[in-house]
C-alpha cells in the first residue's frame, strides 16, 4: 500500500512537502473504503489545498471506474451474441462521452467568451436588459457579518416559520420539487437533458464565509486531468490534457436573494417567508420577477452553464444572477446534478 500511495499522482500545484502527500493519501484511502476520517494538521500546512488535491483526485479515479464499470458487457445476461452486447455497450459509451464532451465544449466556449470581454461581463451593462437590478440593492452590513454564515434553521423550523414542506429523500424541498418540475426538473426527469446521471460529488462545508471564498481561491490552482476519456485518444497525449472542476457555490436566500424589496428586510426568516409569499401570489404581476419559469428556461440553462464555466464564490454568483436577471438562488439547484464539488 505505500508503494502504491507514493505512486499517486494528486496534480497538486506546488512540489508537496512530506506531510502533505502523507495527509492527500490518507484522505484517499479514507474516501475510497468508505470510512469517517477527521484529519488533523499544523497550521500552515497547506490543509485546504490538500484537502482539495486528495478527494478531488479519488472523485476523478471513482467516476472513472464507475463510468467503465456501467458499460461493462454483463455475460449471461442476455441472450444476445456477445458481439451485439460489445457493439451495443461501445455505443452506449459513445453516446455518454459525446454528451459530456458537448456540456465541457459550452463551458469551454463560455470561459473564452468570458476572458475576452472580462470588463464588459463584469462592469457593463447586464446582457439580459429584460430584468434590471441594482449591484449594490443589497442591505449594508456591518464588518463582522462578513466572516459568519447565516445562522442554521432545521426544517421543523422552517415549517413552523415560512410554511416549508419536509425534504424528501431527494435532499429538495416541496417547493424546490414543485419549481424544478414546472421547469421539467422533476426527480423523475432531472436527466432528461442528455440523460446525464447524478454522479458522486464532494460536498464542502464551513462555519464562515471567509473560509468558503478561501477555499474557492485554492480551488482555482488545481489542474486535473479528465475522469472520462475516449478509447480513440491518442495515449500520448492524456497526461497533457486537463478538464475542468464543475464547482457550485450554494448559499441562503439572504446570500442569493437579488430582489431588493425582499432582500432589504435583513432577517433571514423575513426573506425566507416573503419569497414562499411571493411564490405563492395568485397573479403573475404580483410574483417575483426573477423566478424562473418555464418562459425563460433558456436562461435558466444559460445561468448553469455560467456557473460551472469558472470557480466563483457566493459573491460571483449572486453577480451573475443580477447580471441575467434570474435569481441565483432557485438557477443554481438544477446545477446541482452537473456539479463535482458543492
Amino acid at each position: 500500500m505505500d508503494d502504491l500511495n507514493q505512486q499517486r499522482d494528486f496534480h497538486h500545484p506546488y512540489q508537496p512537502y512530506g506531510i502533505q502527500t502523507e495527509f492527500m493519501n490518507a484522505v484517499y484511502d479514507c474516501l475510497e473504503s468508505g470510512k469517517v476520517g477527521i484529519f488533523e494538521s499544523p497550521t500552515g500546512t497547506g490543509k485546504s489545498l490538500s484537502l482539495i488535491c486528495g478527494s478531488l483526485t479519488w472523485l476523478r479515479d471513482h467516476k472513472r471506474r464507475t463510468f467503465e464499470e456501467g458499460f461493462a458487457v454483463n455475460d449471461g445476461a442476455d441472450d444476445e451474441p456477445a458481439w451485439v452486447l460489445e457493439h451495443a455497450q461501445k455505443q452506449r459509451k459513445e453516446e455518454a462521452l459525446h454528451r459530456r464532451q458537448e456540456l465541457n465544449e459550452r463551458l469551454a466556449k463560455i470561459k473564452a467568451k468570458e476572458k475576452r470581454a472580462k470588463e464588459r461581463f463584469e462592469d457593463g451593462e447586464p446582457r439580459y436588459k429584460r430584468q434590471k437590478v441594482a449591484v449594490g440593492s443589497q442591505n449594508g452590513d456591518d464588518d463582522e457579518a462578513q466572516f459568519a454564515l447565516d445562522d442554521y434553521e432545521s426544517d421543523d423550523e422552517s415549517r413552523k416559520t415560512a410554511g416549508f414542506a419536509a425534504f424528501s429523500e431527494s435532499g429538495l424541498s416541496s417547493e424546490t420539487q414543485a419549481l424544478m418540475e414546472k421547469l421539467g426538473y422533476s426527480e423523475g426527469s432531472r436527466a432528461d437533458e442528455g440523460d446525464m446521471p447524478d454522479e458522486t460529488k464532494i460536498f464542502f462545508c464551513s462555519r464562515t464565509h471567509s473560509q468558503l471564498t478561501q477555499f474557492t481561491s485554492e480551488l482555482r490552482r488545481v489542474r486535473l486531468p479528465p475522469a472520462i476519456i475516449s478509447d480513440d485518444l491518442d495515449t500520448n497525449s492524456i497526461d497533457t490534457l486537463s478538464e475542468d472542476v464543475k464547482h457550485l457555490t450554494l448559499g441562503s436566500r439572504k446570500n442569493l436573494c437579488i430582489n431588493s424589496k425582499v432582500n432589504r428586510l435583513g432577517n433571514a426568516t423575513a426573506i425566507n417567508e416573503r419569497c414562499v409569499e411571493l411564490q405563492q401570489a395568485s397573479s403573475v404581476e404580483s410574483r417575483c420577477p426573477h423566478m424562473p419559469t418555464k418562459e425563460n428556461e433558456t436562461l435558466l440553462n444559460d445561468f448553469r452553464d455560467h456557473a460551472l464555466a469558472k470557480i466563483r464564490d457566493i459573491e460571483d454568483l449572486g453577480l451573475l444572477g443580477k447580471k441575467m436577471g434570474i435569481c441565483p438562488y432557485y438557477a443554481s439547484r438544477p446545477t446541482i446534478q452537473h456539479s463535482e464539488v458543492i
